[in-house]
């Protein structure tokens, strides 16, 4: 039964590969497991190295909009990863909550139309959801018990290429806002909200997800909302470095009723949630950018402004010393 479900799947995979503009397709338990793949090939350590990367940015997309996910894409220069989630009848099965137990990965061309691609694979996702659900209950993820068979034969499904080391650079800011940058830093984010309609909170974070203003109209968003923004887009910008080693534009949440955009900006991130149906998405990713421009701007004003001379006088004349 396993072999048959893992066969299915196989094949709806390679139909949704056959897309034009789409290049790899991988299927993976939101555990991070990987299950299939058709499409380019990956290294040992990207199969699964890809595979939990993308599980901790579906998982951080469920938890800054639970119920609401529709699919997340990751805009690159020069590639686009599409991450959408799977819902099956075994989703109460696996979790009390209900949320989805499988996820789709997809990486396509940039120049592909995002629309005519989830038109194209909509009777291949259905027959992707049956093969699973007709499974049963009994049907589970390999590597679950960490087995070497289950490893080899995971690793045999895939098409799997040499290994290519590569290695990630780190840096700091130091950040010294006076009351003039702050305001208007304030200011640009309430022009924002108010000049693009359905805007529902906009906010920028530093880099580590330190949250800096927050506009907020909608009081059932999040309060770590700067934070898990973060950590979403600095995952994403790692996963698209490492599958087509292109820098990162923007990141697009899509829910219902609802879209999510988080751009990168100077020392951090600007993170918006639009009604639909208020601005085209076209115009809404020329709009945005305007924004982070000045937010950036203002930003690299700050990282030149001298830090205020920590005088040690006044502090010792406000101190009481007395003889103990």
């Amino acid at each position: 039964m396993m072999e048959e479900t893992l066969r299915q799947i196989k094949f709806n995979l390679r139909q949704i590969k056959s897309i034009t503009g789409v290049e790899n397709v991988v299927l993976t338990q939101r555990d991070g497991q990987p299950i299939e793949s058709a499409g380019v090939w990956l290294s040992k350590n990207e199969i699964f190295g890809v595979c939990s990367i993308v599980s901790a940015i579906f998982n951080v997309a469920e938890q800054l909009h639970p119920e609401t996910l529709k699919y997340l894409l990751i805009d690159g220069e020069r590639a686009k990863i599409l991450i959408a989630p799977i819902h099956t009848k075994l989703d109460k099965i696996y979790n009390s909550v209900n949320k989805a137990e499988y996820f789709l990965t997809i990486t396509a061309r940039l120049k592909v139309n995002l629309g005519a691609i989830m038109l194209s694979m909509k009777d291949t996702l259905n027959a992707l959801t049956m093969a699973i659900e007709n499974s049963g209950a009994n049907f589970k993820p390999p590597l679950r018990s960490y087995d070497k068979d289950e490893l080899k034969k995971i690793l045999e499904s895939f098409n799997v290429k040499e290994d290519n080391s590569c290695s990630d650079s780190y840096s700091s800011v130091n950040i010294n806002l006076s009351e003039e940058i702050s305001n208007k830093i304030r200011d640009c984010i309430f022009e924002f909200s108010k000049t693009v309609p359905g805007v529902k909170m906009a906010s920028i974070s530093l880099n580590g997800g330190y949250p800096l203003l927050n506009i907020n109209l909608d009081s059932t968003n999040t309060q770590s909302e700067g934070a898990l923004s973060y950590t979403l887009y600095d995952t994403s910008k790692r996963i698209i470095t490492t599958l087509k080693q292109t820098p990162i534009n923007n990141v697009l949440i899509d829910c219902e009723g609802y879209s999510h955009f988080i751009y990168g900006c100077e020392m951090g991130i600007f993170s918006t949630y639009i009604s639909r149906g208020q601005k085209r998405l076209g115009l809404l990713r020329l709009l945005i950018p305007q924004y982070v421009k000045i937010l950036s701007e203002l930003l690299v004003q700050s990282q030149k402004l001298e830090p205020p001379i920590l005088n040690l006088n006044n502090i010792f004349d406000g101190l009481k010393i007395g003889d103990s």
